[in-house]
Formats: structure tokens, C-alpha cells, sequence
């Protein structure tokens, strides 16, 4: 568990020093995508619009890469 709260940490210390991972573990990938936030997490929101307009059901990979379909966004 300690390995995994330091690989947390590590993430967000690297984003806050300028420097975002661009792979990671299915469990971060969530976090590693928050770290991306620049102009009010304009790539996210991009990736999501393109997620809802050819994955409207969110049947393909829903949550890899930190891009969930619309319906399962507000559980994240």
C-alpha cells in the first residue's frame, strides 16, 4: 500500500514541476490524467466530446486513459 500512495505522490510532484506521464497502470490513470490541466482541462474535455461522439454508449474501454463515457462521468 505505502508503494502505491508514493507512486501518487510522485505523480502529482512530477505534474507540479512540469512534467506529465503519458502511460501508466489502469489504477492511475485517472490521476495522471487530472495532472493535464491546463486551460481548465481542455484536453479532457476534448477527449470527451471525441469519446461521446463515436462512443455515444460507451461501450469501447469506458475510463482508459482517465476518458469516461458521459454516464459514467459523474461517479469519477
Amino acid at each position: 500500500r505505502r508503494v502505491y500512495d508514493a507512486y501518487g505522490h510522485l505523480v502529482r510532484a512530477l505534474a507540479a514541476e512540469g512534467y506529465g506521464l503519458y502511460r501508466t497502470n489502469l489504477m492511475y490513470m485517472d490521476l495522471v490524467a487530472e495532472q493535464f490541466d491546463f486551460n481548465d482541462h481542455a484536453q479532457r474535455r476534448f477527449n470527451e466530446a471525441l469519446k461521446d461522439a463515436l462512443d455515444p454508449n460507451g461501450i469501447l474501454s469506458p475510463g482508459k486513459q482517465g476518458i469516461w463515457p458521459r454516464h459514467l462521468r459523474p461517479a469519477r
